[in-house]
């Protein structure tokens, strides 16, 4: 007698399959099932194997024979063993769904989303919905068919709100579809429900940074990096480390609080004070509240560990503003030379030269002062004496010089 296949789903369909074996596989089935259980998946493969060679048109055997090897990670096999297992119960939804499984673990994302994309997830049991949506869309996903994945995310969203991992693949495909906004939201509601999920964490930290950089209106800019940097902030504090420190203050210089920046950046620092991009952001967070003295130094530890490349130009660029800003700027010519932006050498030179010619200027006009003031003083001490017409001659001299003072 041969074994008829049964209707059945995954974590069910082990049960009901049981009770469907033939006497003459009976043994070998539940001592399968028995090893399966006990993830014992050498075993059970070589007694689901069995069972297959005794009942080659039931499809329930493949399909554990398959679930066993791929256990195993013996992908190519499992594969092939649940494909036999589809086409002899092309209507049993636990064969396909785990056939799409491992068609994704062979990165075969096109084949496993035709397969899933023909299930209908309204017929199938509540409480393996979520299981599917997540792996459907993974498919999608991987397949460019971001707008499906959104599609049945945001219906089991709806019956399971409180299911982290469907939310952090919502956010996967925004990211995909290239909707940072939406990304950003998904990513931030799969954090909020699991706030030890570190990876969704940045996730939501980085599409919230893109969705800030690409808005067009400021009050949506600043909306989304605030956002954003409260999150960055609580994955920086419960997970202490350089990268969350860096995302924090770079979050927070984003929303142009460099005070608030700068203390994550501080923190970075004193983890790797070697490291030459936090030296550069709290020169520019220092820059920006106008502590001159502070950003050259960050400057200059940057250059000293050896700044390279696309960075050194940055430092350098920063550098030749913050001496300009100090009105340096013979320094500033030499900072941006470095740089090799002529544009502001030749600003800087021709700044320069401007600055000579006040601090010259201003000399003339303090030495005209002094003079006057002489005169003035002189004037009086003639009108004192009665030398009024000596006084107004010099009287004369005195409001041609006054023509002269700025």
């Amino acid at each position: 007698m041969r074994i008829t296949g049964s209707q059945g789903w995954i974590g069910v369909a082990v049960i009901l399959l049981a009770l469907a074996v033939s006497m003459p596989a009976q043994a070998e089935w539940e001592k399968g099932v028995a090893a399966y259980n006990g993830k014992d998946y050498a075993t059970a493969a070589k007694e689901f194997e069995e069972v297959t060679k005794t009942n080659p048109d039931f499809a329930g055997g493949y399909y554990m024979l398959g679930l066993a090897q791929n256990a195993q990670n013996q992908l190519a096999p499992a594969v092939a063993n649940l494909r036999k297992a589809v086409e002899l119960d092309a209507d049993n939804a636990s064969y396909q769904v785990a056939l799409g499984q491992a068609l994704l673990k062979t990165k075969e994302y096109q084949q496993a989303y035709g397969l899933l994309k023909g299930l209908d997830m309204g017929t199938m049991d509540a409480k393996y919905r979520s299981d599917y949506a997540l792996l459907f869309a993974q498919a999608a996903t991987k397949s460019g068919q971001p707008d499906d994945a959104i599609r049945v995310l945001s219906t089991q969203t709806r019956a399971d709100g409180n299911n982290h991992r469907l939310y952090q693949a919502l956010g996967v495909a925004y990211d995909e579809a290239g909707d940072d906004g939406k990304a950003f939201e998904a990513f931030k509601r799969a954090y909020e429900i699991n706030p030890n999920d570190q990876a969704t964490g940045r996730s939501a930290v980085h599409s919230g940074i893109l969705a800030a950089r690409r808005s067009s209106s400021d009050a949506q800019k600043t909306r989304y990096y605030k956002e954003t940097g409260q999150i960055a902030e609580r994955l920086a504090s419960s997970s202490p480390t350089f990268d969350h420190y860096l995302l924090a203050g770079e979050t927070w210089m984003g929303a142009k609080e460099y005070g608030r920046a700068l203390e994550w950046f501080e923190k970075a620092k004193a983890g790797q004070p070697n490291n030459v991009l936090v030296h550069y952001y709290c020169s520019q967070c220092n820059t920006s509240l106008k502590r001159y003295d502070p950003a050259l130094r960050d400057l200059q530890n940057a250059l000293r560990i050896g700044a390279s490349g696309k960075l050194r130009t940055q430092i350098y660029n920063q550098m030749g503003y913050v001496y300009a800003a100090k009105k340096d700027f013979a320094n500033a010519a030499n900072a941006y030379g470095e740089a090799g932006n002529q544009r502001k050498v030749a600003e800087m030179r021709e700044n320069q030269e401007k600055q000579a010619q006040n601090v010259q200027a201003e000399a003339e006009q303090a030495e005209l002062r002094r003079t006057i003031a002489a005169l003035e003083l002189q004037i009086r001490e003639l009108e004192e004496i009665g030398e009024v017409d000596d006084a107004n001659e010099l009287r004369k001299q005195l409001d041609e010089l006054k023509k002269h003072l700025q």
